[in-house]
């Protein structure tokens, strides 16, 4: 054939129904641009990237307008490539042109087969495959459980409907077999990614869920592996033996991939110092490694992502390896691969080839496996008697569809196991099954409830002294442990007034999924000792170290958290809730260091905002300046000045009850600094003041040791207040201050209009803001609520600054029976 003139194409059809299309070939496979009157959308690279920028744009409006809902990413970038595809805008003539030429249509879809290819990749990289050995027989009989109930609901009804409804000359009297075994898999993937939409992550329910779906996507794995052998190989010549070369040239593959390339990676992380990023030599072997696996892959006849999905699992998941390729690769695969793929999957859906009684009869099976999801689901968890509504809740996540069933469906699409009416319809059920189960899991869990609705008070002020005090102390990096152990030693432990203080060091996820909780304890390591290359282990030494010099005083306990910062506030709350803590002490987002500019990290901040709003705890905010990070506790002896400026309320309370535990210390001078309203002065301080009853205590039981003191300042309005207290600068190495006060009062008159950290209180912020000369260390402490519930305190959404971002630590996490999550 040929055409007419320059841009025209010829169609034809062939007698067996294929369309042929001709299309003129131009002499510039490049556009030189619109003034030398050459159209741009004639050409590959420009219509690739019209099409990358819209599905991202709408993905992106969709996503934000869904996600308030509870609505997982999987649905909007779904709906973003069926609205642009042939059911909505592709009908029409000027974006079939203009956006879906033909002649770039396989150019781009080969290119999101790549970007899906790299991000199946990603999937094996940060799955921890040791996580299934280390899963308990809940884990397993809630996996092994909402696999096979499914897949037998599924077939029986299929079966039934097929007898009574579907006539044997059908397609779909084949097809809904296959979609039936679809609606049924599970994906640990999937999973993940829904836990991490809802931030359910680190809550009990993700635990399990994350152990049971690794279960469950490792029996749809081998079976869906099973049945492409099995079609892949039944070609003519091999039809007497289907498994026989293409199985045992996939059984060569995997022990190519764990025998000489995994061993490969080993020795890169070998070679890689600790602490340094690894060579871009060795990023440029694994690409190499994924091309190869994926070649390798067709050249035997199996899907091409089979190959990359195995390397991925081969990869040691964390740092360094592991973290630098989902570094490199997260972004770009994510913001545009994975958007292309969603487009041409949509570009395969049709909704005008769809028959009313096939649809009908699909969604019937499509909800019956959603129902033996979460029966199989329920049944164990039911035995192992967990809460009825985490067991509706896990039941529901786990039926939840995603993208792994979704490329399930486009290869039995590709393989010709169903047909594109068949496609449709099953996309259909991915979609609203998705859309409906989230919603209703986010309403139904929520993993606050188990902390916040604890109705006992722990707090400084209600402990009595010859009780032991428990502290749990947050510790970001390194940087923090010189002025935490100088806290803890002005804490005053001892045999009278002990202290158990737990220390939780936080590290960000990265270069997996799965987040892990460690602990440090020397009964629990006797066997499995830390790797010495963890990042924890010169905190753990420093802090043993200090509890052998106080042996008999105080208990020092450590542990590390690593997971997202979106959810670690969870993370820390149920430490603090089963550990029985009455003070959290978390370290100030900006860092104070001499003769450098201070950094800050927003992730941080808002962590520690979280924390304010949920801790089922009295919470200090540790503000590292000066004495308390530059001495070092375990080789000098420093006597520190502690002050407290205690104006009124329960967070003034708390800060002066855990200064009074510090006045015990014989190196430790605490000074009260009252600041009263001249109508307040002559109020009776002992009758029905709470206020009035610690301070007379203080003086009843600090004022006779001679280096303890109490002061008491008049001050009229806010200006007087702020001139008391900038009189203190330069006294004290540490001062206490409560957090919130109230608003009412004339001393905080307009100083919340110029709050730089709200979350600091109005006193703590005047001390550290970016004017004060104050060089010392300071202490917020907020007390825990009475009604033992979170709050929403409006103050701590104002007053953000911009912050430069501070570098997020990597780790490499010890593979020991001490690693949670274990089930």
């Amino acid at each position: 054939m040929a055409a007419t003139s320059e841009n025209a194409n010829i169609t034809g059809v062939t007698p067996n129904g294929t369309i042929w299309v001709c299309e003129h070939m131009i002499n510039y496979q490049s556009s030189r641009g619109i003034f030398f009157h050459d159209n741009p959308f004639s050409f590959t690279l420009p219509v690739l990237l019209l099409q990358t920028s819209l599905v991202s744009f709408l993905t992106t409006i969709l996503q934000i307008t869904l996600e308030p809902l509870g609505e997982s990413s999987f649905v909007p970038q779904t709906l973003a490539g069926l609205v642009l595809g042939p059911s909505v805008f592709g009908q029409s003539e000027l974006i079939k042109k203009w956006i879906f030429p033909q002649k770039t249509f396989f150019i781009s879809q080969t290119i999101s087969y790549f970007g899906i290819m790299m991000f199946l990749f990603l999937i094996g990289v940060k799955i921890d495959l040791s996580l299934v050995t280390r899963s308990g027989k809940k884990a397993w009989a809630i996996g092994t459980f909402s696999f096979f109930v499914p897949l037998l609901m599924s077939n029986f009804i299929a079966r039934l409907l097929g007898k009574l409804l579907i006539t044997p000359d059908q397609i779909l009297c084949k097809s809904i077999f296959v979609l039936a075994f679809i609606f049924s898999t599970g994906s640990f993937h999937t999973t993940a990614i829904h836990l991490a939409d809802l931030k359910l992550l680190n809550s009990e329910m993700g635990r399990i869920a994350i152990s049971a779906s690794m279960v469950d996507g490792a029996f749809s794995l081998l079976w869906v592996t099973a049945k492409l052998t099995e079609k892949q190989s039944s070609s003519a010549d091999l039809k007497h033996h289907p498994f026989t070369w293409t199985g045992v040239s996939l059984l060569v593959m995997v022990i190519i991939i764990l025998c000489v390339l995994r061993p490969i990676m080993f020795w890169m992380i070998r070679k890689t110092p600790e602490g340094k990023p690894i060579k871009e030599s060795y990023i440029f072997s694994v690409f190499l490694m994924i091309l190869g696996c994926s070649l390798f892959s067709e050249v035997i006849g199996e899907h091409y992502m089979i190959g990359p999905v195995i390397l991925g699992l081969a990869v040691p998941d964390g740092p360094p390896l592991g973290s630098a390729l989902t570094e490199r690769l997260d972004a770009i695969v994510s913001a545009v691969f994975l958007p292309l793929y969603f487009l041409f999957n949509g570009a395969n859906f049709n909704i005008f080839l769809i028959n009313t009684r096939s649809f009908v009869i699909v969604q019937i099976v499509a909800i019956f496996a959603s129902l033996g999801k979460v029966a199989g689901t329920m049944l164990p968890s039911i035995y192992w008697k967990m809460p009825v509504t985490d067991v509706l809740s896990l039941g529901l996540l786990m039926s939840a569809q995603g993208i792994t069933q979704l490329i399930y469906l486009q290869t039995a699409l590709y393989l010709h196991l169903i047909d594109e009416e068949s496609y449709g319809i099953g996309l259909i059920a991915l979609i609203w099954i998705t859309a409906a189960t989230t919603p209703i899991v986010k309403f139904l869990y929520d993993p606050s409830k188990r902390y916040l609705s604890l109705n006992r008070r722990r707090t400084i002020e209600q402990s009595t002294s010859d009780i032991e005090l428990r502290i749990l102390a947050c510790i970001h990096s390194q940087e923090n442990t010189p002025s935490i152990i100088n806290l803890l030693e002005m804490s005053s432990p001892s045999l009278k007034n002990p202290i158990c203080f737990y220390v939780l060091h936080l590290i960000q996820l990265r270069g997996r999924v799965t987040p892990v909780f460690i602990d440090h304890q020397p009964t629990c390591n006797k066997e499995n000792p830390p790797h010495s290359t963890s990042y924890s282990q010169h905190i753990i030494n420093a802090f043993r170290s200090y509890e052998q010099q106080n042996s008999n005083n105080v208990v020092v306990k450590l542990f590390t958290s690593i997971s997202p910062y979106e959810t670690m506030h969870d993370e820390i709350c149920m430490q603090v809730a089963e550990k029985r803590v009455c003070l959290l002490i978390v370290p100030f987002h900006r860092q104070w260091i001499p003769n450098e500019i201070s950094e800050s990290a927003a992730p941080i901040r808002a962590l520690n905002r979280h924390l304010l709003r949920k801790a089922p705890c009295s919470i200090g905010i540790l503000i590292e300046r000066g004495t308390l990070s530059r001495n070092n506790p375990l080789t000098s002896v420093s006597f520190f000045s502690v002050g407290i400026i205690f104006i009124e309320g329960a967070d003034d309370r708390e800060a002066l009850a855990y200064a009074m535990r510090m006045a015990h210390h014989p190196n430790v001078r605490v000074t009260l600094v009252r600041i009263m309203e001249p109508r307040k002065k002559n109020r009776n301080l002992t009758n029905r003041d709470p206020d009035g009853d610690l301070i007379h205590r203080f003086k009843v039981d600090c004022i006779k040791i001679k280096r303890h003191d109490y002061k008491e300042e008049i001050a009229r309005d806010s200006v007087e207040m702020v001139n008391v207290i900038r009189s203190l600068e330069g006294c004290f190495d540490l001062i206490l201050v409560g957090r919130r006060h109230t608003s009412e009062s004339n001393l905080f008159s307009g100083l919340s209009e110029w709050n730089e950290y709200p979350e600091l209180g109005p006193i703590g912020d005047m001390l550290v803001a970016s004017d004060s000369t104050f060089d010392g260390s300071v202490l917020v402490i907020q007390q825990q609520k009475k009604s033992g519930v979170g709050y929403h305190d409006l103050n701590l959404d104002c007053g953000i600054v911009k912050t430069k971002q501070e570098p997020v630590t990597i780790v490499e996490v010890p593979n020991d029976r001490n690693v949670r999550p274990i089930i």
